[in-house]
């Protein structure tokens, strides 16, 4: 989708360029609607990385059509807009590699002051008429000078690399938002243009937004897996007849601390992968960090034990090797099994059930299966 925006930003540009003022101010109107019904849901979703990607893009087109009117037609040779394309392609990056945290978070703070005293340097470096640019050329008749294309360009292509190795929904969709302020600085002496495919950057992150917050709710972003709340969704669908099984990872908080959030998160997804080898056709969800729920689908009563049993002894057997450590780790896990009963009411004191005993058997006891 976001590629398909970008296509239809450069069409619209390419064949209606420029656009008839009414049109032209309606897309102003639509930059900022999009950015305000963005930043409601980033708010409400309390996410903090794409909205400081936001913030920064209005403020970037907030203050190039302010020089335009500052300094006319020559605004891209003022130290005021070269200093802006600098440090707006430099706080593009740093927002793209930020991690999405919580707004509540004390990381909210300090960004906003790093963008605060951006802004700071800015109005500095204007005042004393120093430019960031240090373009070895004469200027270019358009809104992107050599300094600001090399950055964009730079930055581009170190985002395009990171995002083919984490495939991700907000890093792809954090990517194609920068192509789009590129050109939008590009070709900003066409205030049809730079408000065009401003207005798609805007659209990309707020489709992109939307489409991460939804993939959050239903799956666990480290292994791929259906999460707590799609285990609760689909419960309603379980057949009569079914096995449920817990399978907790031991000394969970004791592996965090020592191979910190990368270690413990490929850990999670190796697991995963010996749980689905081990049972390729079963149901499985992560339920917690430490904790994963599998569900038999028509088992017999009593056969359920014995999967669960074997997965928890494939994983005692295998070897983990974590990168950049040679030397292989040993897990266990423990596990607790109950299959569905006449008077259970719903999947949830199924759950009960399986959970109740393996807190139980967890106070005396590590690498077991255990029965409800």
């Amino acid at each position: 989708m976001p590629a398909l925006l970008l296509g239809l930003a450069l069409t619209a540009y390419l064949l209606f360029e420029p656009f008839h003022d009414q049109i032209l101010a309606e897309l102003h109107i639509g930059f900022f609607a999009v950015n305000i019904i963005t930043i409601g849901f980033l708010v409400k979703y309390n996410q903090n990385r794409p909205l400081f990607f936001v913030l920064t893009l209005v403020l970037c087109h907030i203050s190039i059509n302010y020089f335009k009117h500052l300094h006319g037609v020559i605004y891209y040779t003022s130290p005021d807009y070269l200093n802006l394309t600098f440090l707006a392609a430099s706080g593009f990056l740093f927002f793209y590699f930020l991690p999405n945290r919580p707004l509540s978070s004390k990381d909210t703070i300090n960004f906003l002051i790093i963008i605060a005293a951006a802004m700071t340097l800015a109005e500095l470096l204007n005042r004393h008429g120093i430019s960031l640019d240090y373009s070895l050329f004469d200027y270019m008749p358009h809104g992107l000078q050599m300094t600001g294309f090399i950055l964009f360009t730079l930055f581009i292509i170190i985002q395009l690399f990171h995002s083919s190795i984490k495939d991700e929904i907000l890093t792809t969709t954090l990517l194609f938002a920068t192509i789009n302020i590129m050109l939008g600085f590009y070709f900003s002496n066409e205030p049809s243009a730079q408000t065009a495919f401003f207005l798609n950057a805007s659209l990309t992150i707020c489709y992109g937004t939307i489409r991460s917050i939804r993939y959050d709710i239903r799956k666990d972003v480290v292994t791929g897996l259906d999460n707590g709340n799609s285990f609760l969704k689909a419960a309603e669908k379980f057949p009569l007849k079914y096995g449920l099984g817990i399978i907790c990872i031991d000394d969970y908080k004791h592996l965090a601390q020592i191979f910190k959030k990368s270690g413990i998160n490929e850990l999670a997804v190796m697991i995963t992968q010996k749980i689905r080898q081990s049972e390729p056709e079963a149901l499985l969800y992560r339920y917690r960090v430490d904790e994963f729920i599998i569900v038999f689908p028509q088992a017999e009563k009593g056969t359920s034990f014995e999967r669960v049993d074997n997965i928890r002894r494939n994983i005692a057997a295998a070897e983990f090797i974590l990168s950049g450590r040679k030397k292989p780790l040993k897990l266990t896990v423990s596990c607790s099994v109950a299959d569905k009963k006449r008077s259970d009411a719903n999947v949830l004191e199924v759950f009960y059930r399986a959970g109740n005993i393996l807190q139980k058997t967890y106070k005396f006891t590590q690498n077991v299966t255990s029965k409800a």
